[in-house]
């Protein structure tokens, strides 16, 4: 059985991520996506695996994609005058959708 794999990663891990794929034979289609809170760049990874794979896909993701810390302003809201203060937030790792397919066929 094929599976379609959409993986969903921060733009600075998609060159290590689909190298480590591609070594062990994974085939993989990226396209530039932004999203998410910040509307950063991401990268979002197309991913044809079989059923043998996906525990390979998932082990590579783990090792090759991190969670970052980033820095937003937001106002402070008991101060009388709008005061920008620095928040830190989580970005990143993977978000990782699998969907079986019964065929897959190229043309």
């Amino acid at each position: 059985m094929y599976y379609l794999g959409i993986v969903i990663i921060q733009s600075q891990d998609e060159k290590k991520t689909i190298s480590a794929m591609q070594k062990i034979g994974i085939d993989v289609v990226s396209i530039a996506t932004i999203g998410g809170l910040l509307a950063q760049k991401n990268s979002t990874l197309f991913v044809k695996l079989l059923d043998t794979q996906v525990d390979q896909m998932i082990e590579i993701i783990k090792k090759e994609c991190r969670q970052r810390t980033e820095y937003v302003t937001t106002p402070l809201e008991s101060a009388p005058l709008p005061i920008p203060i620095s928040t830190p937030i989580t970005i990143g790792g993977a978000t990782v959708f699998l969907i079986p397919m019964e065929t897959y066929e190229e043309l």
